[in-house]
């Protein structure tokens, strides 16, 4: 008969191996490449906020008119006059005869009159809210005069923010001609959000708005109606993702026949916050259509959250360079910048590993700032960030008689290791 006692033993050995390897965590479930994710839009961009990291793109460079997505671009330039102290958002703002809500008729309104009495912190609502093509209007001639001067302003930002496919015709969106690609306008959006993180606040997750309060009024209108007789028009935000998707608290829809429907979402769960957009979907009406806005976006974020995940990790243990020659003998490391975000996909963070090249010495004097080595960081056995060490001080040459015993324990130890 066979004696089984030899594999009995293999078999224990190899368990007990198991259970050891399970605990260390050695034997870590290896990342899983995410599943593709199929939308029906001809553009689209999925970025990390944190790191400005793409995690998904389709078509990321083809031009499509953004439609009201150009109301972003708006909002940022009234943002940048308030934030110089320019303005204010209790100055009041004049509606002219362009800027009346029947110039624009079958669009998004805030239902401005002329001789209304509104602020400029209103407009911004009525603009982010409501996507009024009217408060637009306004908001253009209040900071530069005229609709044109102001667009001129909006392709100079642009250009100045390094956005070379972005192309402005209007401050609302209503023309085809405005142009935008997915992969710039992610970027803008972060960037957006970076600038004036008070707007996701102040505007972009407000649900509703309520305009014309009475007091808001021109003075014929009041003539006319009496406080307790007026009753606001209150809209809800375009972005319904704001109702039905946790963690959305932003940005823009936008719709147009000749591009279709259009969304710039932001979502923050945890320490992960996205930033996704999606251009050009196709519809046959627009309930149709923002249906299938609300499902590509909210398909967009949870397919960034199912399947990434952040990390911030630790810096390795990093020793002191010898300094030759110098007023010190050594100097201390430290990261050329403040602490790393990763974003891995989920389960790589497991296998995450840091190694350390460094100079193990140097001649002064040394720089602060000067690079001496990096880190390296790999996941899945794949190079995933490097990072700098830098001098964290300043070492001056020391005095003649410390660089002459330098100079003499070099060349001994030169001649010794020959």
């Amino acid at each position: 008969m066979l004696n089984r006692k030899p594999y009995r033993l293999v078999r224990a050995i190899v368990l007990v191996a198991l259970a050891v390897a399970l605990l260390t965590g050695s034997l870590a479930t290896p990342a899983q490449a995410a599943p593709a994710l199929d939308l029906e839009a001809r553009s689209a961009v999925l970025l990390d906020y944190g790191t400005g990291q793409v995690l998904y793109s389709k078509n990321p460079n083809e031009p499509i008119a953004p439609a009201s997505l150009t109301k972003l671009m708006t909002l940022h330039i009234a943002y940048k006059k308030l934030e110089a102290g320019e303005m204010s958002l209790d100055d009041p703002v004049e509606v002219s005869e362009r800027a009346w809500a029947a110039n624009f008729p079958d669009s998004s309104l805030m239902y401005l009159e002329p001789g209304d009495h509104v602020t400029v912190g209103e407009i911004l609502k009525g603009i982010a809210i409501d996507s009024g093509n009217d408060a637009c209007v306004a908001l253009a001639e209040h900071i530069a005069g005229s609709v044109s001067a102001f667009v001129e302003m909006m392709n100079e930002e642009a250009r100045a923010l390094g956005f070379t496919t972005f192309h402005f015709v209007d401050p609302h969106g209503l023309s085809p001609e405005n142009q935008i690609t997915a992969g710039e306008f992610a970027e803008f959006a972060r960037l957006y959000i970076q600038l004036h993180p008070q707007s996701l606040a102040e505007l972009h997750s407000q649900k509703t708005f309520s305009y014309p309060l009475y007091e808001n009024l021109s003075d014929a209108r009041k003539a006319v109606t009496s406080p307790e007789a007026h009753q606001p028009i209150t809209q809800e935000n375009r972005n319904g993702l704001l109702w039905t998707y946790d963690g959305v608290d932003g940005l823009k829809t936008g719709f147009i026949e000749e591009a279709g429907f259009n969304l710039a979402v932001t979502a923050k769960r945890g320490d992960m916050r996205l930033v996704g957009v999606l251009l050009g979907i196709q519809a046959n009406s627009i309930p149709e259509g923002t249906a299938k806005r609300e499902a590509e976006g909210a398909a967009l974020l949870s397919w960034g959250f199912n399947n990434f995940v952040t990390v911030r990790p630790e810096l390795p243990e990093v020793k002191p360079v010898r300094v030759w020659k110098g007023a010190a003998n050594q100097v201390t490391l430290e990261p050329a910048e403040g602490p790393l975000t990763l974003v891995l996909e989920k389960g790589a963070e497991a296998s995450l590993t840091a190694a350390v090249h460094q100079e193990e010495s140097v001649m002064a004097p040394v720089a602060k700032g000067q690079k001496l080595g990096e880190v390296i960081y790999a996941a899945d056995g794949k190079e995933v960030a490097r990072i700098d060490l830098v001098a964290a001080e300043e070492v001056r040459q020391g005095g003649f008689f410390k660089r002459l015993w330098d100079s003499i324990r070099l060349w001994i130890m030169r001649f010794f290791n020959r």
